[in-house]
């Protein structure tokens, strides 16, 4: 069974960022009192909270912060000033996972992990054991 992208382990990296409380709905709001996690305000305002999240994991703290502090200002059914926003951004970009700035291993490196490399291996030991045992030279 093939797994979709949406629902891929990968994105459970994600999950203590996402389901952070960001705040409350304003009391004149339909949803008056409820909470609102970075999830629910990415969601509202048509960003795809995973994606971003992505995204913004590969920035540094300091400009994924401001970016996430701009999206909560523009959130609709609450009122954010901008000092208000950047505090609660700064608190909750530490809750994403760290970027790794590596990138790929080496391509001798992949080699030599693979199975492919392994199976050589195995196959070049037979046939040197087989030649031993046939009393070759």
């Amino acid at each position: 069974m093939t797994v979709l992208p949406d629902y891929a382990l990968s994105r459970a990296r994600y999950t203590a960022f996402l389901f952070t409380v960001v705040g409350t709905e304003r009391s004149d709001a339909p949803n008056s009192g409820e909470d609102i996690t970075v999830l629910g305000a990415l969601a509202r305002i048509g960003i795809d909270p995973w994606q971003e999240a992505a995204r913004l994991a590969l920035l540094p703290r300091v400009e994924a912060a401001k970016s996430l502090a701009a999206t909560f200002v523009n959130l609709p059914d609450t009122r954010w000033t901008l000092g208000d926003a950047a505090g609660t951004a700064r608190r909750i970009v530490d809750t994403l996972p760290q970027s790794s700035r590596h990138g790929p291993p080496p391509l001798g490196y992949r080699i030599f992990l693979g199975w492919r490399f392994w199976a050589a291996v195995c196959l070049a030991l037979a046939l040197l054991a087989l030649n031993y045992l046939s009393g070759g030279a």
